[in-house]
């Protein structure tokens, strides 16, 4: 398994605690935890922090605060096929945020609820130096449902339910754009409203054999649904792949495409594997629902590491970025080497 940060503190936090009885997948398998308790119907629990991006400044519109931190559990519900029952919304803020900052908050979690068809349950709101906010969702699904992301096979192809780019093109706005336009870099961040794959998640999971959200940006799925598998990828990937405005952004700013599947700042887009007998029955499922898909590749697991377009991709120089670099600008300037000692013809 590849050396990944995260993996090897939550094996060592979860090995304090004894395991519940009725949870059904083991650690790492899902993005959201199944719980069969007898009932007609599993239920799914999940839980989210936005952190760096709000730390980082990466995300400042409170409405699109309010939006992401909904989405962010929503989406991990739709990784494993649950129907949304309702959130927790936790909120800790300094007594100096104003009244209006809160009301854009609230109306962009409202929003983001009514849009995905699902309600505020309850939470916690307190105070604290900083804006601080949190999202638990529940949800429920069949018990015979068996999405996770466990379960990859040799040849199985990779897909993505749309367009990577927007959540990267979201940061760059904000850390980059905005210093020399203010108007622009608001009016990309305020088009930043992904939303949770949720009703495509129920025809995936008639074929899919793993699945992962991309909250963590694309590589970084890819690299942990791969790692957790003992599979590698064979990617295929051009600009259509990428949301527009992270190709205009790209192109402007100069820099690789690829970072806009790099930087962990994700789309919520899923990620999935789908067995190659199957592509057929998927694809065309998926067209008479009206649902997008994108074929970025196949698992190959006669290949020694990650390809992109036939070029070995060895990312260990950015893999455990975050757990390492807490200054923004480092890490940004970290991970444009990383990229700029690739292929200039990469993503073309």
């Amino acid at each position: 398994m590849n050396h990944i940060a995260e993996i090897e503190k939550i094996t060592k936090l979860v090995s304090l605690f004894k395991r519940a009885p009725y949870q059904r997948n083991h650690i790492y398998e899902s993005d959201a935890e199944i719980l069969n308790l007898g009932l007609e119907k599993d239920i799914a629990l999940t839980s989210d922090i936005l952190c760096e991006e709000l730390e980082w400044k990466l995300i400042s519109n409170p409405y699109i605060i309010g939006w992401i931190n909904v989405v962010s559990s929503l989406s991990d519900l739709a990784a494993v096929a649950a129907e949304p029952l309702g959130t927790l919304i936790g909120l800790s803020q300094p007594n100096t945020t104003s009244n209006d900052f809160s009301s854009q908050f609230w109306q962009g979690t409202r929003d983001a609820l009514e849009l995905h068809g699902t309600h505020l349950l309850g939470g916690d709101t307190n105070v604290s130096s900083s804006f601080l906010v949190s999202c638990t969702a529940i949800g429920q699904r069949a018990t015979s449902m068996k999405l996770s992301r466990k379960g990859t096979r040799d040849g199985d192809l990779l897909y993505i339910t749309g367009p990577v780019g927007m959540g990267v093109a979201t940061g760059f706005a904000n850390f980059v754009i905005k210093n020399h336009s203010q108007e622009l870099a608001n009016k990309i961040e305020s088009s930043f409203k992904p939303k949770a794959r949720l009703k495509e998640a129920q025809v995936i999971s008639r074929y899919a054999s793993t699945c992962i959200d991309t909250s963590d940006a694309l590589l970084a799925a890819i690299d942990f649904l791969c790692a957790i598998n003992g599979a590698q990828p064979e990617l295929e990937l051009n600009p259509s792949h990428f949301h527009p405005v992270s190709q205009q952004i790209a192109a402007q700013l100069k820099v690789p495409l690829i970072l806009f599947a790099s930087i962990h700042l994700g789309d919520f887009e899923l990620l999935f594997t789908v067995p190659h007998e199957k592509k057929d029955a998927f694809e065309a499922d998926m067209k008479s629902n009206g649902f997008t898909y994108m074929n970025i590749g196949r698992i190959n697991n006669s290949l020694k590491q990650m390809q992109i377009n036939q070029n070995s991709i060895d990312l260990s120089p950015i893999r455990n970025l975050l757990a390492d670099i807490k200054d923004p600008a480092f890490y940004l300037q970290s991970q444009q080497t990383w990229a700029l000692s690739l292929s200039k013809d990469l993503i073309s």
